[in-house]
């Protein structure tokens, strides 16, 4: 993460719900002003496939148009009086740009040190039948830069709990540690690695379900012994446990700063842009969850 060039921005997408979006704009400003960043507020003109957002002649549809401009305008400027006012000092910036939200900000990616999105916490099955589909997950998959999704509910935790990261020894989840020490220390905060094993399902369950978490802590220790020579004023340590990956991180989530994934792990497969787990906690994690892209994905 350290060869994003300093003056990048944080981006942070802006839609249509109010709760969601306000809390993805506080979420943003703070981690901009930490980082010494500048941030820069997108909102995607979403216009319906009627609507020729620039026509060489009037029509009746001028009026309706002037006013979505107008509208997205307003939405604007009022979310970067929010970040101003949450961070006074930050250098803020805003753009109106036609297109897709998904497409808008996947673009984004490619000049961003962080791309922050809000969620309306929906589930799988509601984002698929969602009008224009959802954003959070064709964003990360195809990122180039770390991907935030900042949850509408609960309560605000910038300067409180761990950040966690998922480890699994893979190339992607490396990136991800080092996205989740260089936030702990810019946050002042510890970081929790965390390593799922799965439950062996054999007759000698019990005796493969042992060894596999001896291996997992013993691999922990060495993790953690690297890190802290590259980070020798970061706290860290480690928990395994047994699970799904995905309900084992979502349950540690509940009292973390942030939760920090690969997008993709050694459960991947060639070809996928968006690995199980990640695509899975856009859905269940508790707290503002950051996807890191490996190597591949930025290629």
């Amino acid at each position: 993460m350290s060869e994003v060039p300093g003056n990048a921005p944080v981006v942070v997408g802006l839609d249509d719900d109010g709760e969601a979006g306000r809390r993805a704009v506080r979420w943003a400003a703070h981690e901009a002003a930490l980082r010494g960043r500048p941030l820069h507020i997108v909102h995607a003109l979403d216009w319906p496939p009627v609507v020729d957002p620039d026509p060489a002649h009037a029509t009746p549809w001028e009026e309706w148009r002037a006013r979505f401009r107008d509208d997205g305008r307003r939405l604007l400027d009022g979310a970067r009086e929010l970040a101003s006012a949450a961070e006074p000092g930050l250098a803020v910036t805003g753009a109106l740009v036609d297109g897709k939200p998904k497409t808008v900000l996947t673009k984004a990616t490619a000049g961003a040190a962080l791309v922050v999105l809000g969620s309306r916490r929906l589930s799988s099955l509601q984002e698929a039948l969602t009008t224009g589909g959802g954003v959070a997950v064709p964003v990360i998959a195809h990122a180039r830069c770390p991907v935030a999704v900042v949850r509408r509910s609960g309560p605000d935790r910038n300067g409180a709990g761990p950040v966690v990261v998922g480890s699994d020894g893979s190339p992607g989840s490396e990136r991800a540690m080092a996205y989740a020490f260089e936030a702990a220390v810019a946050h002042g905060a510890e970081v929790l690695v965390v390593r799922v094993c799965h439950m062996p399902m054999t007759v000698a369950g019990a005796v493969a379900a042992e060894a596999a978490m001896r291996d997992a802590l013993a691999a922990l220790e060495h993790e953690l012994a690297r890190w802290a020579e590259k980070y020798p004023d970061v706290m860290a340590r480690g928990e395994a446990g047994f699970g799904h990956p995905v309900r084992v991180l979502a349950d540690v989530s509940g009292d973390a700063l942030c939760l920090v994934v690969g997008t993709r792990g050694l459960e991947g497969f060639r070809g996928m842009l968006l690995g199980s787990v990640g695509g899975g906690l856009v859905h269940h994690a508790e707290c503002p969850l950051v996807v890191v892209p490996g190597d591949r994905d930025q290629a």
